[in-house]
């Protein structure tokens, strides 16, 4: 009877640390991404493999949300995922297992300004900026690194200009950008504390439909992909005052609505033409040049782009193929080579956020 019990203990705590190993962790051998779906009302999870990029649902995946989350953001340790609820205007907070990774939401919701279709965290997750759409507004928490809990910073929200479409913070957190369309403009911000005061100088002209930006790892140039033009603008970043200067444009494909860099590659998604513009950057100017077999096809229509932590992979967000695509990345030249890897998420995907 004794050596029965024992075997049946013991049965457990194998599998438990083999089901350990295998969703890695106890090692770095997966990460997680959480993916923003409108169209359920939810957040899909998914692990996925650092070497191969292979996707594994996270089980319960998808998790309700508020109404129509448009984005979302997992904090850097690892212990929540924060989603916008867009036409709901207000942000869910989740707590992570960390175990398997899955999503359990904390009530009641933090309630932001009208129509928040944007999320941002400086990489120290001390703060989080929503950017609301309707009201011409940008809420900004402080974060409760044990709770996750949002707390508003005195002043928030802070006032832009109407309609603001998108907005990139800098690796540093000195500086926060935000685009609007109607004006085809770039405004800065400064941010002390999470507090944000509009940079003296006047707001920079972009292309024609500017739907998306960027600001480069080194804090020296924003990239800002123009919807109607088919052009990314590239604008240098006054270290002291953060105010910006534009340097030039550069042909893209069809309808660009999303722009990420990785080191001195910048790479372009394409709604239009259904591909990947990818661009060697030189350091000192700012020029970007094609590289070599630029643009490269994705999946329908790709929505945005994620680099994964690692550096090894791009994640491209299909709106028509309702999906995740991964595509390789040569980190010598920056070309990519799709692989075999994806997830369906049913509907269309609006954002992805990963674990580092």
């Amino acid at each position: 009877m004794l050596l029965r019990s024992i075997k049946i203990f013991v049965a457990p705590v194998a599998m438990i640390i083999g089901m350990t190993a295998l969703l890695g962790c106890g090692s770095r051998s997966t990460h997680t991404a959480y993916v923003s779906l409108p169209n359920s009302n939810a957040v899909a999870a998914y692990r996925i493999n650092n070497s191969s990029a292979e996707f594994t649902t996270i089980v319960g995946s998808p998790y309700p949300a508020g109404n129509s989350p448009a984005s979302a953001r997992v904090h850097p340790s690892n212990k929540f995922v924060y989603a916008a609820n867009q036409s709901e205007n207000d942000i869910s907070l989740f707590t992570i297992d960390s175990a398997i990774g899955s999503l359990k939401e904390v009530l009641p919701r933090t309630a932001t300004g009208l129509t928040p279709v944007s999320l941002l965290m400086d990489s120290g997750g001390n703060f989080l900026f929503a950017l609301n759409v309707i009201s011409g507004s940008i809420s900004v928490y402080s974060i409760n690194s044990g709770s996750g809990a949002l707390t508003a910073v005195a002043g928030s929200p802070f006032a832009t200009f109407p309609n603001p479409v998108a907005f990139a913070l800098s690796p540093s957190a000195k500086f926060l950008y935000v685009l609007n369309a109607n004006l085809a403009s770039v405004f800065a911000y400064t941010v002390n504390s999470g507090v944000l005061q509009p940079v003296s100088a006047l707001p920079v002209q972009v292309g024609n439909g500017p739907l998306a930006l960027t600001v480069d790892p080194a804090e020296t140039f924003v990239y800002v992909a123009n919807s109607t033009d088919n052009t990314v603008s590239v604008l240098s970043i006054n270290s002291t005052s953060g105010a910006l200067t534009l340097l030039g444009s550069f042909p893209t494909g069809t309808t660009p609505t999303s722009v990420v860099v990785l080191g001195s590659f910048l790479y372009v998604g394409n709604l239009g033409s259904s591909n990947i513009s990818a661009f060697s950057v030189t350091p000192a100017t700012g020029v970007l040049t094609q590289i070599t077999n630029s643009p490269f096809s994705a999946v329908g229509a790709p929505l945005f782009e994620v680099i994964d932590p690692n550096n090894l992979f791009l994640y491209v967000g299909s709106q028509t193929g309702k999906s995740i695509s991964a595509f390789s990345i040569n980190t010598t030249t920056g070309a990519l080579t799709p692989t075999a890897q994806s997830a369906s998420t049913g509907v269309s995907p609006s954002s992805m956020t990963v674990s580092k």
